[in-house]
């Protein structure tokens, strides 16, 4: 029959135990700030400087991941592999979390599991290609604690798109008298109907060119 501790005891092993893993937890913290990584990003004079660094040492790694999986893994459809390589970061969190949500039990695996067979898809030719950001947005929240769904989030990227377009057609379709003016204001040597007439001229042929190429409506 085992022995109880004494309070005494107990409580000198959760000192010892706490004292143990907070050095484990400066060490870890020490060896990572002595990396060259950290020492890169520690000499950065200003945010900006910082953020130039923080951009180019994640498309080196982005471009080893890249070289790896299409010359050791035999991927191919490169420029699909390769943007879709740049979101891996921010579609892991979003997996890991919406798993997390779930169990907190393998919720990092499955979020491997997940990106890897994006990957595969991704550098596959002959895998059928899905728009990303339409599996991104089902793992938004439906407000009940769940996902709102692949289908759902389709349905709404479709529409926001529709929007864009609306407002790209507003754009184009931006009055000419108020181009003109501003047009004039820095260059009132030009002849005002002729300008007009130019800028009316362009904005036509890009609302046409919008309508043909992509498809958006005028109205």
């Amino acid at each position: 029959m085992s022995e109880t501790p004494a309070p005494e005891d107990s409580a000198d092993a959760s000192d010892a135990l706490g004292t143990l893993l907070a050095n484990m937890a400066k060490a870890v913290q020490g060896e990572r700030r002595s990396s060259p990584g950290y020492q890169s990003m520690d000499a950065a004079d200003t945010i900006h400087q910082l953020v130039r660094r923080l951009e180019h040492a994640t498309s080196e790694a982005i471009m080893d991941a890249y070289d790896v999986l299409t010359d050791k893994f035999g991927l191919e459809d490169k420029r699909p592999l390769y943007d879709y390589l740049f979101e891996v970061p921010m579609r892991f969190r979003l997996y890991r979390e919406a798993f997390n949500a779930e169990t907190h039990v393998g919720c990092v695996d499955r979020a491997v599991a997940a990106i890897a067979e994006e990957i595969q898809a991704a550098g596959n030719p002959a895998e059928p290609k899905t728009e990303p950001r339409f599996g991104k947005a089902a793992l938004a929240g439906d407000g009940a604690g769940g996902h709102i769904g692949a289908a759902a989030a389709a349905d709404a990227l479709i529409l926001a798109d529709l929007f864009d377009d609306s407002r790209r057609i507003q754009r184009l379709s931006c009055d000419t008298r108020e181009i003109t003016g501003r047009i004039l204001a820095k260059s009132p040597d030009v002849d005002p109907a002729k300008l007009a007439g130019t800028v009316r001229l362009i904005l036509s042929t890009a609302a046409d060119i919008a309508r043909e190429q992509d498809g958006l409506e005028t109205r």
